[in-house]
């Protein structure tokens, strides 16, 4: 018996020893670059290293895996031939077993012909590979670094997209695994050239308007250069791919001289068109003397631009008022400074350079003024009349203010307005943008233009959510209003809602422009939400000039609240009941101050009313 036991047990061991000897076991055949799940059996379960070298017999490896998983995964090698898989251990080989490996086939589909640094697609079959690539390369020859290039295992599969180089020539598409082509398509590009259209001189810091053919490529732009020489750095420019027709806005630089216009694609120039930029002039007239606290007009004629303002400054340099010039109208109303004394009105373009000057003296009033404040609930609208409103839910909305992000203090207040200030039956429009797709220029009507219906408005702007990483088309959004409020036929008011700077490459000033030359009664007004860029700012109130309305400026939710309420507010005229002219304007919720006297208000088409000034008094007026 002593005996018998001992047979079984060196069979129990024997059999323990031959189930953990060395295995490998793995495809007899791969192409280059395929991923391969190799087997293994091992008396241990780490230090093991797979290895696929040549079957040359000498022992560099082409790839490697250190064994973490059973099955291992590994890449097949770069190049073709025979090669052998080996399981090492202690640095030695331990089980080994052959391999062969082959090119695969690929296939591409391409136009034979594209314009230089057109966009084209590619149809492709393949091994679709780790790191495989479809990439342009010299006819019949090396692959050409710095061209566009697509990978195969892009989310998108086939086809890809690939611009063709800026050079003319003969060239080919290639699939390339590794540094191997597998796959050659030949390629001819084609010169390109683009054609211009503009004025032959335009006043320094002026607009002018380019019309224009070419092929309208990604990145394609169209700027200011040097006189038959390069691109004038900081100079105004408007890629074309923005642009809704045939033709974009540049603003030519406040320096005079001959300059281009040049098309360029591609970072070169493919068309250009001689521009004269000639001296701007300006005349400014007002009253030689005004009373203090009181409205006055300042006048200017000339070539005044979106971006010129005038100020009101003491003898000491300080501002004392201002006002943003609108191009379409030649009056600019100022409020006289509180306190007596000689000043002067000065006219600056956009870059601050000064275009006119007059002297000004501020006079104490021979009685004591009076203050009218016109006070509304809400907003004096009608069914003919419409707001349309731009919010911005881009991905700077979701920063905080407070405990809450900008996106839901932005619901709040339009869910009030709404609700409590628009009348219901007032034709309202509701577009968004940025909280639809990331890293996007996209814009969408969220609500067409209809009656108000409070309950129905509020549900839409609940759901509105702003997405992180989306852009910002004011210009876009601005043009496309014109559409939205196309249909209404009374009174039109616009408020675009942001609380940032244009990033798809819009023009705003030109959207807006675009809607006052439609000849409607029309204030598009801008609120600024948590704007700490002085810069911006100016630009807003430029804008806002343009369009006939007012830039507001909002910290947190109360004060976006008010601004609201004020972009939307009635705007009034004063007229002396006694000479029968106007003596000022003003807007709801905001005091004016004027002579004792009597005088008529007017507002909307047929609103008037009669009412007295009394010095050191304030005359309230409610619209409701």
């Amino acid at each position: 018996m002593r005996y018998l036991l001992a047979f079984f047990a060196s069979l129990v061991v024997s059999g323990a020893g031959l189930a953990q000897a060395y295995t490998i076991d793995g495809p007899e055949r791969a192409h280059i670059r395929e991923s391969l799940d190799i087997g293994w059996t091992a008396p241990q379960d780490d230090g093991g290293l797979i290895e696929i070298r040549p079957a040359d017999g000498e022992q560099r490896r082409s790839v490697y895996a250190y064994v973490r998983a059973n099955p291992q995964s590994i890449l097949a090698p770069n190049a073709a031939g025979e090669y052998v898989i080996v399981y090492v251990h202690g640095g030695e080989v331990q089980a080994s077993r052959p391999l062969s490996v082959y090119l695969p086939e690929a296939t591409l589909a391409a136009p034979d012909t594209a314009d230089a640094g057109a966009a084209f697609e590619v149809v492709w079959t393949g091994p679709d590979s780790n790191g495989d690539r479809i990439t342009l390369a010299e006819r019949d020859g090396a692959v050409i670094r710095g061209l566009s290039y697509a990978y195969t295992g892009s989310r998108n599969g086939s086809p890809v997209r690939l611009t063709a180089p800026r050079d003319a020539g003969e060239y080919d598409i290639v699939y390339v695994s590794a540094d191997t082509v597998l796959a050659r398509a030949p390629l001819t590009v084609g010169g390109i050239t683009a054609s211009l259209s503009a004025p032959a001189q335009v006043h320094a810091g002026g607009t002018v308007t380019v019309a224009w053919e070419g092929p309208r490529n990604a990145q394609d732009r169209i700027t200011f250069a040097a006189r038959d020489g390069e691109p004038l750095g900081g100079a105004s420019y408007r890629y074309v791919s923005a642009a809704t027709g045939q033709s974009v806005v540049l603003i030519a630089a406040e320096t005079t001289g001959p300059v281009d216009i040049v098309y360029l694609s591609g970072g070169r120039v493919i068309g250009r068109t001689p521009i004269e930029v000639i001296p701007a002039s300006i005349e400014l007239d007002a009253p030689s003397a005004v009373e203090a606290r009181m409205q006055f007009e300042a006048r200017w004629s000339g070539a005044g631009n979106q971006g010129d303002v005038i100020r009101m400054q003491a003898a000491d340099g300080s501002q004392a008022a201002y006002r943003y010039i609108d191009p379409n109208e030649p009056v600019a109303p100022l409020v006289a400074p509180a306190s007596e004394g000689e000043y002067e009105l000065v006219y600056f373009s956009r870059a601050g350079r000064e275009m006119a000057r007059r002297a000004i003296t501020v006079r104490p009033a021979p009685q004591l003024p009076g203050e009218l404040l016109v006070e509304q609930s809400r907003a004096q609208l009608g069914p003919q009349d419409a707001v349309g409103v731009i919010l911005d839910a881009s991905g700077s909305m979701l920063q905080r203010i407070g405990s809450e992000r900008r996106i839901e203090i932005a619901r709040q207040t339009l869910a009030h307005l709404v609700s409590d200030t628009i009348p219901a039956g007032t034709g309202f429009a509701l577009r968004v943008f940025g909280h639809r797709e990331t890293d996007s220029c996209r814009t969408d009507l969220e609500i067409p233009l209809g009656p108000l219906v409070p309950d129905a408005a509020s549900a839409v702007i609940s759901n509105v959510n702003a997405m992180n990483l989306a852009r910002t088309p004011l210009g876009h959004s601005i043009a496309l209003a014109g559409d939205d409020l196309g249909a209404a036929t009374g009174q039109r008011i616009l408020i675009l809602l942001t609380d940032g700077e244009e990033t798809c490459d819009g023009d705003p000033a030109a959207a807006i422009q675009s809607l006052r030359d439609r000849g409607w009664d029309i204030r598009v007004n801008i609120v600024g939400f948590a704007i700490d860029d002085a810069d911006l700012e100016a630009e807003f109130r430029a804008w806002a000039a343009l369009g006939n309305g007012d830039y507001f400026t909002a910290g947190d939710g109360a004060e976006l609240e008010a601004a609201l309420s004020q972009a939307i507010a009635v705007e009034f005229e004063i007229i002396d009941a006694a000479t029968g002219e106007t003596a000022g304007h003003g807007r709801a919720g905001e005091p004016v101050t004027l002579a004792p006297g009597d005088y008529q208000l007017r507002w909307g088409e047929a609103g008037t009313r009669n009412l007295a000034i009394v010095s050191a008094e304030t005359t309230r007026v409610t619209l409701d």
